[in-house]
């Protein structure tokens, strides 16, 4: 009889090892199920002792050791544990959970090889250049792996991994969209193909001899796992590389601030496309007190621009119009009073339609009211929508380019990835003008570029609520570019350096100015931020606050004010501590040790983006 130590793979399940008995001696690291809470979940072997060698320990327990018997499903490579271990480090959580995130159902199922090949050394390129220059550079190392070992590909999206799997030629292709017996077998087929191209959730996919890790367009959202605990796949991936000793290569345009290897060095913009910006301010002249003429009426595309869209569709040519909001307008405010409209949480509504009916809409869709709504403040009838929302684009080009034939891309009209193909397959049709919003940007391919693009709400844009918002701005402009021959950017910011910077040819203004800006702040690169987000009955709050200071000490941590969950319970609230942590601080052993054995309702985010 025996006594072994098993981590679950649970999201919630403790930081340490459960206990059990087993007739039978487990090696260490094997992959087993256990019961845990009515369940079984898989887990992973961390020690084994005969019965007799824990004697002591096991009368001194306040329990008493559940019986399993093991059913192994092979052993978890070191490789893996070791960069679980250093991921569970980085984003201070449990190693279970990190394993729950990296070994997904069906690596699991299929199981391991039975040994992995040495790496050849790791080291750190970065490609930062259009995606057909990182194409030709990704084909050149296919071509020194080749009878070496396996090139592996994380893009962040399914249709971008698609993508990939064309333009590099044949490649075993992971994603979530595969059925599950297509999805085992592709895993079976990595271990020894040439060329693997995945999702970030398949990053972990066993390959026996593996030559070269390669992050596409690393800057993506999609790298981010939101869910607790929130995991970026970047870092996760970076210690597989370590772990495994194995070159990994960050392709993107422009990279990250967080890991250009000279952050304020300029980077010269790729030629094809002209870049034009569009003052958007009101220009009334005014003699004595009284202007000239009245302001004409808001547009959410100003005539300029709706004129290059005409010229475009008369010519048969394609377009592409981007937009940060989905709905009609983001928010929505009373004339006579100036009070923004919100629900009984006081969080604002937004106008938008559904089923052909104008409402007001909570950003969570969970609350919904008649667009013919009075202004709780003074009861005035005169709302305004303030904005621009991706239906009011579509809408004004549809009035007045009645030939134009309008795709509608956000998640109001594409809510499934069939949908969202069929909506992609209309791109190429001449006359076509595609609107959407940034998650439109992977679906438009650069090898057939459009011949206009416009941002239709650059200040929306550069106002969100993140610390990279300017950065994310400048690339999704570069990113239009590269998919069109000309770019329109609407703006009434023309001396912020994010919009002026793109009409040069190394943005080396842009980057100079973020890049001290960050230093100054201490932000990534220069330092880290460390968010940790309490949610729960406002009378619980300071005591969840005070044990987590009593563990960050001697970090001093910022409160911000406490704010409504996106879904609100009873009472709760939300109470959010940022601390900023220098650079060579962190990952911290004994402090994100400490973190991980918070309880579910205290998350803990690295370098987020948002601060709340």
């Amino acid at each position: 009889m025996f006594v072994i130590d098993v981590i679950p793979f649970a999201r919630t399940a403790s930081t340490g090892a459960l206990s059990y008995r087993s007739r039978t001696r487990v090696r260490l690291g094997t992959l087993i199920t256990i019961p845990l809470r009515r369940q079984a979940v898989p887990g992973i072997v961390v020690a084994c002792v005969p019965v007799r060698e824990a004697k002591a320990a096991i009368k001194s327990a306040p329990f008493a050791l559940r019986a399993s018997a093991p059913q192994a499903h092979g052993i978890v490579p070191v490789a893996y544990r070791t960069a679980a271990t250093a991921i569970a480090e980085y984003h201070a959580t449990s190693l279970g959970s990190v394993f729950r995130k990296i070994l997904s159902e069906t690596i699991i199922r299929t199981g391991f090889p039975k040994r992995f090949a040495a790496g050849a050394g790791t080291h750190v390129t970065f490609i930062e250049a259009p995606y057909l220059r990182r194409l030709q550079t990704y084909r050149d190392q296919l071509v020194r792996a080749q009878g070496g070992g396996s090139v592996l590909v994380i893009a962040p999206t399914t249709i971008e991994v698609a993508r990939l799997a064309r333009d590099l030629g044949s490649a075993v292709v992971i994603t979530g969209e595969i059925s599950a017996r297509r999805r085992g077998e592709a895993v079976i087929a990595a271990a020894r193909a040439a060329l693997v191209i995945t999702t970030p959730q398949y990053a972990f996919v066993p390959i026996e001899r593996l030559a070269h890790l390669i992050i596409e367009r690393e800057s993506a959202d999609g790298y981010v796992d939101f869910k607790t605990p929130q995991i970026d796949w970047r870092i996760a991936i970076r210690a597989l590389a370590v772990a495994r000793n194995t070159p990994i290569t960050y392709g993107d345009y422009p990279l990250r601030l967080d890991i250009r290897p000279t952050p304020e060095a300029p980077m010269r913009r790729a030629r094809g496309c002209t870049i034009e910006l569009v003052d958007m301010r009101t220009k009334n002249q005014l003699v004595g007190k009284e202007p000239v003429a009245q302001a004409a009426a808001f547009a959410a595309v100003p005539k300029p621009l709706m004129k290059a869209l005409a010229q475009v569709v008369a010519t048969g040519g394609r377009a592409v119009v981007c937009a940060v909001r989905r709905g009609y307008a983001p928010a929505v405010v009373c004339r006579d009073c100036g009070t923004t409209v919100r629900d009984a949480h006081h969080r604002a509504l937004t106008l938008a339609t559904i089923h052909g009916k104008r409402v007001l809409r909570s950003a969570d869709g969970s609350v919904l009211r008649d667009a013919r709504a009075l202004c709780d403040v003074c009861g005035s009838w005169n709302l305004l929508p303030l904005g621009i929302g991706v239906e009011r684009v579509a809408e004004e080009i549809t009035r007045t380019l009645p030939r134009a034939r309008v795709v509608r891309f956000d998640a109001d009209t594409i809510r499934t990835p069939a949908a969202a193909r069929r909506a992609a397959a209309l791109f190429t049709t001449p006359g076509t003008v595609v609107v959407g919003t940034a998650a439109t940007l992977p679906w438009l391919d650069p090898a057939t570029p459009f011949s206009l693009a416009i941002i239709a709400s650059a200040d929306a844009l550069l106002a969100l609520p993140f610390w990279r918002s300017r950065e994310r701005f400048v690339r999704l402009a570069l990113a239009l570019a590269e998919r069109s021959e000309r770019l329109f950017i609407a703006t009434r910011r023309l001396d912020d350096t994010a919009c002026s910077a793109l009409t040069t040819t190394t943005l080396a203004p842009f980057f100079i100015e973020e890049t001290a800006l960050r230093n100054a702040f201490h932000y990534p690169p220069y330092g880290h931020v460390l968010v940790i987000r309490v949610q729960g009955d406002i009378s619980r709050l300071d005591g969840d606050e005070a044990r987590v200071r009593s563990m960050t000490m001697p970090h001093d941590l910022i409160r911000l004010p406490d704010r409504l969950p996106t879904r609100r319970r009873g009472r709760e609230r939300v109470r959010t501590l940022v601390a900023k942590i220098p650079r060579d601080a962190w990952p911290n052993a004994l402090l994100s040790e400490c973190l991980a054995t918070l309880p579910p309702n205290i998350s803990i985010t690295i370098d987020s983006e948002s601060l709340w």
